[in-house]
């Protein structure tokens, strides 16, 4: 009897104590905190911004045309060439004769693909030659994008990253088949840094959101139709409700119960509930 006392009391020892330990565990697991990065609040005017797409082009070009179809005799020039006027690009052998062909004006070779005896007609120009000292940039917009830009007005422009100021030269007043509007920017080129044919990009401040709250947009969660985002205060996060107002990709306005400097979450925030407990860590640790 004493052993099956002793036995009894034993099982209920080692049962309390399991107990115990699982306990602690997920006291362990509730209190460890989930790490997170975060960012500022700030506050002020919020503008939108458009993105204008366009693509540079020569700032004057010129087609050397021969007036007889002949065989090209001479071929002086290659594409890439710099020439200046009066320079003699080729001599073409015709039925009336050696037509010798100058460059018009000071620029660079393009558009050669005839090589010494080929055949030449004068439908098509021999050669072209572009003057890439001023390059145009040619856009197409919309009504409302058009009203953004004015004639002789200083613009910056975006080309491979690098930025460049550019001058309005020409804003047409009638639309094209599509319904958008021509309009073309001026852009020096002297150190001929630029190629033609590249994208050329223009921001343009559409809308403005006036003393607002500004968050970063990774910051904003979506469930439903709620919008919020997680505030640290104290080691825990709070959940606050979001009214959005603009959004960029990477900056957002909004109306909430929010101070200039609190600290949202950006990274993270997925798994956290209101009041879970967080742990502040550096990007990308």
């Amino acid at each position: 009897m004493r052993n099956f006392i002793f036995l009894v009391c034993l099982g209920l020892i080692l049962a309390l104590a399991a107990c115990s330990e699982e306990e602690k565990e997920a006291e362990n697991e509730d209190t460890t905190p989930t790490p997170v990065e975060v960012e500022a609040v700030k506050t002020g005017d919020f503008v939108v911004e458009k993105k204008v797409y366009g693509q540079t082009a020569p700032g004057k070009q010129m087609p050397i045309m021969l007036e007889q179809p002949g065989e090209v005799k001479t071929l002086n020039v290659k594409n890439g060439d710099t020439v200046n006027k009066d320079d003699t690009l080729a001599t073409i052998k015709t039925p009336m004769g050696d037509d010798t062909k100058k460059a018009p004006m000071d620029g660079v070779v393009a558009q050669l693909q005839v090589k010494e005896g080929s055949f030449q007609s004068n439908e098509d120009p021999l050669l072209m030659i572009v003057d890439l000292d001023t390059l145009n940039i040619h856009y197409a917009v919309t009504a409302k994008a058009r009203d953004l830009f004015t004639i002789d007005k200083e613009m910056t422009v975006y080309i491979d990253e690098e930025s460049y100021k550019a001058t309005v030269t020409s804003i047409d007043t009638v639309p094209n088949e599509t319904g958008q509007y021509a309009l073309q920017l001026e852009l020096d080129n002297e150190d001929e840094a630029i190629l033609p044919g590249v994208p050329a990009k223009v921001l343009l401040a559409d809308k403005k959101v006036k003393d607002t709250k500004i968050v970063p947009t990774e910051a904003v969660i979506t469930e439903g139709d709620e919008q919020f985002v997680f505030v640290v205060r104290d080691d825990y996060v709070e959940r606050i409700t979001v009214d959005v107002k603009e959004t960029q990709s990477e900056k957002t306005a909004v109306e909430a119960e929010l101070k200039k400097d609190d600290q949202v979450v950006v990274n993270g925030h997925y798994t956290l509930t209101d009041q879970a407990k967080v742990a502040i860590q550096k990007e990308g640790k």
